[in-house]
């Protein structure tokens, strides 16, 4: 899934820095939280989902989301997943599945992890005594730090977990999407609305 912090302000470089991090857990264990520079996209999923997995050792036998529009057509008539998600899934032998719409508790098995971290990131800066970070690696570093000692408490939990993966593929499939765009006579290109050079 994916969450925002909305309690403070991470600053990078003494520039207010709007993110989304991307979280990926086993039952026992929180796997994974990547800081995602943009929105809820299929990349981000991709790139958060196959580090997890890597870092893990293993596949589980389902990657499980509530309705992210990066994984499903939710304008279909019947569930339906995206044609990059189904390969990602296809890839690593996953059954993709969603929440149901409605069922609270399905939901919550996702949300609940996000609002302890919040916590524990809040707690971590407080802490740390400022929110400032010299780069995204110093910040995703933080990061990964929090995760860790939350994960440390679960060690064992996880360790029977794995031994239930099946194993990883050869090499990871691409985590990134392919455009063709237009290029100016002034060496310019626009994409998603925004002009790159």
């Amino acid at each position: 899934d994916f969450t925002r912090i909305k309690d403070f302000t991470i600053m990078i470089q003494g520039q207010a820095f709007k993110h989304l991090h991307t979280i990926i857990v086993c039952p026992s264990v929180l796997v994974q939280v990547k800081v995602i520079c943009g929105g809820e996209s299929y990349t981000a999923l991709s790139t958060g989902l196959q580090d997890a997995l890597w870092r893990s050792g293993g596949v589980p036998q389902e990657h499980r989301t509530d309705s992210l529009s990066a994984a499903f057509n939710n304008l279909a008539e019947k569930e339906q997943l995206t044609v990059r998600y189904h390969d990602l899934c296809r890839h690593y032998g996953l059954k993709a599945t969603r929440n149901n719409p409605g069922v609270g508790h399905e939901n919550g098995a996702i949300e609940s992890p996000h609002g302890h971290l919040k916590r524990r990131i809040g707690q971590a800066l407080l802490i740390r005594g400022s929110h400032e970070f010299a780069s995204l690696e110093d910040y995703q570093g933080f990061i990964e730090g929090v995760v860790s000692k939350i994960n440390q408490r679960c060690h064992s939990r996880f360790q029977k977990e794995r031994a239930c993966l099946k194993a990883l593929p050869k090499r990871r499939t691409h985590d990134y999407a392919e455009h063709r765009v237009l290029i100016s006579s002034s060496s310019t290109f626009d994409l998603k609305r925004v002009t790159y050079t």
